[in-house]
């Protein structure tokens, strides 16, 4: 059986809500996936710097959520590759 784009764009947002935390809580299955995507790494980053700026005031819990964030990052990341090698055989999902 081959995927087809609908298929994998179904299963791009479904990795996209499993990885992305409370960054991806609201995705919007009628945008497209890359803006999706593009969307949780923008609100990851913000929880990152959130977690710098813990860490600078001394905070408990920055160094634990600024690591979290990384993290997500580079499975977002990840993501949004396997999303563009996705979109090269089916277009924009």
């Amino acid at each position: 059986m081959q995927p087809t784009p609908d298929d994998t764009r179904k299963a791009l947002l479904k990795l996209l809500s499993a990885v992305s935390g409370p960054s991806g809580a609201d995705v919007d299955e009628t945008k497209p996936a890359v803006e999706q995507i593009n969307l949780c790494i923008e609100r990851t980053k913000a929880e990152a710097s959130e977690g710098a700026a813990l860490i600078d005031a001394c905070a408990p819990h920055g160094r634990a959520m600024l690591t979290q964030a990384q993290k997500r990052l580079e499975t977002l990341q990840a993501l949004k590759i396997l999303e563009s090698v996705a979109s090269e055989s089916f277009g924009l999902l």
